[in-house]
């Protein structure tokens, strides 16, 4: 069983392919922790602990059950972990409303004191009250279904129309985010994405496709990385694939920058040119 721990939040982490091995194994695991919190004077809030059955598989899983002590542990369909909700299918339909609900409110904040305030400040705003929690976390929720994400990227449009202080003129909503220099929501997470790549071109986590093949291809010349079979729409929303789809379209030139402040500020050229 596999801990993730931060601050006072403890995450326990199991998997296998075999429902009723899952849960044995479950239960036998939290045996031993429950041993080893009495053996080191501890005590675990049975009423604050809750567990998560995650799968994508059709199959019954109303049998599946944790008991610690005698206690049964409550089962959740969705939990907020560090600022993002997490459901038992990993859809983020619930971070995505969520999001856009904050989202909304702020936008509803630029229009009441858009009167009062210069454009610099309105885009103090936005960057503060709205980017900043858009792009928490984006690199886990922002491959999520485009239904769940429509609403959020709509709230955002209408805080670029916000932002557009010229009254006798109305632009297309992608002509704004260019004007104002603000990248669109897929583009936020395209951009977190290529950062993280970025930082790990060097790290064994991706296969270079010379560990797949030693032809003598373009992509060899330019340290490309091996684009992973995805066998299902879920396989491709993984940042094992997503992260490498992304990163083979940036060109050789933006990839190659001296440091990630100059690779991004290039890349976000390279985007607003396509608005």
């Amino acid at each position: 069983m596999k801990s993730i721990l931060f601050a006072v939040d403890t995450v326990l982490v199991k998997s296998d392919n075999n429902l009723g091995k899952l849960q044995h194994s479950v239960n036998h695991e939290m045996t031993k922790v429950m041993d080893w919190l009495t053996a080191n004077k501890l005590s675990l809030n049975i009423s604050e602990t809750k567990y998560m059955l995650i799968t994508n598989k059709h199959v019954s899983t109303e049998s599946f059950v944790i008991n610690v002590n005698s206690n049964r542990i409550e089962r959740t369909l969705t939990y907020k972990y560090l600022g993002v909700i997490a459901n038992e299918k990993l859809t983020w339909k619930e971070h995505c409303k969520q999001l856009c609900c904050t989202v909304s409110k702020y936008v509803g904040v630029m229009y009441k004191v858009k009167h009062y305030v210069n454009n610099q400040a309105l885009r103090m705003l936005y960057h503060s009250l709205i980017k900043s929690r858009v792009q928490y976390g984006i690199i886990v929720w922002g491959r999520a279904a485009s239904c769940h994400l429509q609403p959020t990227s709509v709230a955002l449009n209408r805080a670029m129309r916000c932002l557009n202080t010229d009254k006798l003129l109305t632009y297309k909503v992608t002509t704004i985010y260019k004007m104002q220099k603000i990248l669109q929501l897929k583009d936020i997470y395209n951009l977190d994405v290529s950062s993280f790549m970025y930082k790990y071109t060097t790290n064994n986590y991706f296969k270079l496709i010379t560990d797949v093949h030693s032809y003598n291809t373009r992509q060899i010349k330019t340290r490309e990385f091996a684009l992973p079979n995805a066998r299902s729409n879920s396989g491709a929303k993984m940042i094992k694939y997503s992260a490498i789809e992304i990163w083979s379209k940036i060109p050789p030139e933006i990839k190659n920058k001296t440091c990630l402040a100059l690779f991004l500020a290039e890349y976000k050229k390279y985007v607003l040119l396509s608005y």
